[in-house]
């Protein structure tokens, strides 16, 4: 990283020209800035390029992405558990003093016609409540296990959605690395023909005008060289966010790449498969199956409800009005059926919100169906596109090879300048260059069909992006 930056802020205006300016000024804010590049540049101390699978085995360890979601996921399974308390038994015991003050105000036994009497009380109650129906209780376990796999799917999306973003910034910076390179193979390439044109024009072969043209064209390519590498920057920056910040580039070995097979592709990721293994529409159809036990729940608030329930009383009075203290037991069994009535309307109206949380919820599966749809046409042309344009650029360069070979052959009986050669060159070496940058192309593509199924595999992916 500290090279690249370094080699940013090695431009500089040379010449005159117009050209010359406008180059200057498209690219001298960048210029100012190399400063500060070289600055985050001197941390890298443990700079180090990384495959697609050692960048993933990072962002696992670092724990930071994936936390938050095993955090809230390990939450889940609570609701559970307190789901199942709702069928088990409800056991209390009641403990309660009283202070009586007792005083006849009238009364037909003469004896106690008058009189007062202040004693405590003191009174121990032990309940044991088993519901035997209660619709609205026993109806929280099945929510409560929707619930459960709403979490568990929105993690699986989240999870897909992390390391598909992490995928996205290791293939964006592959094709910046190979952009620079390009740019560089440009740059140098112009360079050389620079040189060529000047050993010509001082022997006497070519007018001196041409070099001014060749001189602005080498300036041009530093500059795109320049944007390439800022570009390569500012990819770097979103891919050390998962794999770290000591990381400056990422291994390519041209020709480990591998070439995506379409047609298994278009074999095996069917829009049938696609409705059945996407993690979106899986989460979609999960809370619809969680607002519709949000309705029977509701709905069973409105049903009577049975519960066998067993009290002992224990009561210790310590003297009374008539007589001396007492201690007295108590002992009840039976069942109570209880029968909601009449609470304000209250019933009815989380009836209406469950069936009005069912539309929405069902309005949003059949959203994330067709975004998700959507989705998998757009990549899978892309797919196709992309398998084109490699097989077109490889074509080219058999056929640049052989226009090198030929060049070379004019060159060296004479009938053609050295220019023409470096030409050729450039243009296969350039062409070779397209051509990884396609088959990345074509990878990342897959990697997002493989993101959309919920079927990442790494070691894979790595394998074929040369890692």
């Amino acid at each position: 990283m500290r090279v690249l930056q370094e080699k940013v802020c090695a431009f500089r205006l040379v010449g005159h020209s117009k050209r010359q300016f406008a180059v200057f000024s498209r690219y001298g804010l960048a210029v100012l800035t190399c400063a500060f590049l070289q600055a985050i540049g001197s941390h890298a101390a443990h700079a180090e390029t990384v495959t697609l699978l050692q960048a993933y085995n990072r962002m696992i360890e670092a724990g930071t992405e994936f936390g938050m979601i095993d955090a809230d996921l390990a939450a889940s399974g609570e609701t559970v558990k307190q789901a199942k308390g709702q069928r088990l038994p409800r056991v209390e015991i009641a403990l309660q003093y009283d202070q009586i003050q007792q005083k006849v105000i009238s009364s037909d036994n003469t004896a106690y016609a008058t009189g007062s009497s202040q004693y405590p009380k003191i009174s121990m109650n032990f309940t044991v409540r088993q519901p035997l129906y209660d619709a609205a209780r026993f109806r929280q376990l099945p929510l409560a296990k929707a619930q459960d796999a709403v979490r568990k799917a929105e993690a699986e999306v989240a999870r897909n959605r992390v390391v598909r973003d992490m995928i996205v910034a290791y293939f964006s910076v592959a094709q910046a690395q190979l952009r620079v390179d390009r740019s560089k193979a440009i740059s140098k390439g112009r360079a050389e023909y620079e040189r060529a044109l000047t050993e010509d024009i001082d022997a006497g072969r070519r007018e001196a005008d041409v070099l001014i043209r060749a001189q602005a064209d080498t300036l041009a390519a530093q500059g795109d060289q320049m944007d390439a590498e800022i570009g390569m920057i500012e990819a770097l920056a979103e891919l050390q966010r998962y794999a770290g910040l000591d990381v400056t580039g990422v291994v390519i070995n041209g020709s480990k790449i591998g070439v995506v097979d379409l047609a298994s592709i278009k074999n095996e990721m069917t829009e049938a498969n696609l409705m059945a293994m996407s993690p979106e529409v899986q989460s979609a159809r999960a809370a619809l199956e969680v607002a519709k036990r949000q309705r029977a729940v509701a709905k069973g608030a409105s049903q009577p409800s049975v519960d066998l329930v067993l009290d002992f009383e224990h009561q210790m009075t310590e003297g009374s009005l008539f007589g001396g203290g007492s201690e007295t037991q108590t002992m009840t069994g039976g069942v109570m059926m209880t029968v909601p009535i009449y609470e304000g309307g209250i019933k009815k109206s989380r009836v209406r919100e469950a069936e009005a949380g069912i539309k929405s919820a069902e309005m949003k599966a059949r959203q994330s169906e067709n975004a998700v749809t959507a989705r998998y046409k757009a990549l899978m042309q892309a797919a196709k596109v992309t398998a084109g344009r490699s097989g077109k650029l490889s074509s080219q360069v058999r056929l640049t090879n052989e226009s090198v070979q030929a060049a070379d052959e004019q060159f060296q009986s004479g009938r053609a300048s050295q220019g023409i050669v470096l030409e050729q060159k450039l243009r296969r070496d350039v062409l070779k260059m397209d051509v990884q940058a396609a088959r990345l192309q074509q990878l990342r593509v897959q990697a997002e069909l493989y993101a959309l199924f919920g079927a990442l595999d790494m070691t894979t992916i790595s394998t074929q992006a040369g890692g």
